[in-house]
């Protein structure tokens, strides 16, 4: 059985054929592309579709399985809402993609689950967290994104949408959220909240600029308040869930000693029991946590649609 494995991100799409062997996953042959300018839905599901065709081209493709970076319903069929998309919002997207594939010649079921949940499964079956049963993942990017998994299994919740730590309140008269709310981890602490800040003032919009600069105080001075919500966000879900350990992934999580910054300003919040448990890593997988994760849903879920 070949799965095609997506990850669907703002500035870049992952596609992968992954194949199983001895119950192990493995990425035979890749494909990267940038997301289409504006995000538009129209755009995006045909982009999804040409390349996954390309695959196919390669390797016949059994399901396609998408690491989708939003809210979904608990069917995993429908977006609920699209923060950082345009016009993705109660979309019937798995069907619209089975549609766009079918009159490429490809008849596949479509699998969606959310990205920093196939992240958190990715790194469960091939990653950090493999010897782990309670571990968090946070993916720091264009959004942040977070996957829980609890007693060996991912937590889904009663509607599917547990584990959107990026909506968290962290600063209740903080900044109105791409998703409806205020104060959210993710729009105070952001890649695109803090790229956009950044050059605004005349500062590189650019993250990994900016993180090479964080002695500078213009720099110190957007860096400081999101590091500091994020830490604060770090505390509160290891009082919720009590993982062996948080991994960070995602183009932020590359920045050099990120972990250790936030490991250190989270300390401070901890109740006392805590903190000789918080331990912070770096994803050794990187973006291919996500692309390994959304196959295992594909193998796991082969012979339904």
């Amino acid at each position: 059985m070949n799965v095609a494995a997506i990850d669907l991100g703002g500035h870049t799409i992952s596609f992968a054929i992954v194949r199983e062997h001895g119950g192990e996953l493995s990425i035979s042959s890749r494909i990267n592309c940038g997301t289409p300018d504006g995000r538009d839905i129209g755009r995006v599901v045909s982009c999804l579709a040409e390349n996954t065709l390309a695959l196919s081209e390669k390797s016949r493709i059994e399901a396609v399985c998408i690491a989708v970076p939003g809210f979904l319903d608990k069917t995993r069929r429908r977006i609920l809402k699209f923060t950082n998309f345009a016009g993705l919002e109660d979309v019937e997207f798995a069907e619209m993609l089975e549609r766009e594939l079918s009159a490429g010649g490809l008849d596949a079921p479509v699998y969606m689950e959310n990205d920093a949940n196939c992240a958190a499964l990715g790194e469960k079956s091939r990653g950090l967290a493999k010897d782990m049963s309670d571990c968090v993942v946070l993916t720091l990017g264009t959004g942040i994104g977070c996957g829980i998994i609890s007693n060996g299994l991912l937590v889904t919740g009663a509607h599917g949408l547990a584990s959107e730590a990026g909506h968290i309140v962290v600063s209740p008269a903080g900044k109105a959220c791409g998703c409806g709310g205020v104060g959210h981890l993710e729009s105070e602490t952001s890649a695109d909240w803090i790229e956009k800040k950044a050059g605004s003032v005349g500062l590189p919009s650019d993250f990994k600029a900016l993180w090479a600069r964080r002695g500078e105080k213009e720099a110190f001075a957007i860096l400081e308040p999101a590091l500091d919500a994020l830490a604060r966000g770090v505390a509160s879900l290891a009082v919720t869930t009590d993982p062996e350990a948080f991994i960070l992934s995602g183009g932020m999580s590359l920045a050099d000693g990120i972990a250790d910054e936030i490991k250190e300003r989270a300390y401070k919040y901890l109740p006392i029991p805590f903190r000789g448990y918080l331990e912070i890593y770096i994803s050794g997988l990187g973006p291919d946590a996500a692309l390994y994760g959304a196959a295992s849903i594909g193998y796991n879920t082969r012979g339904s649609r």
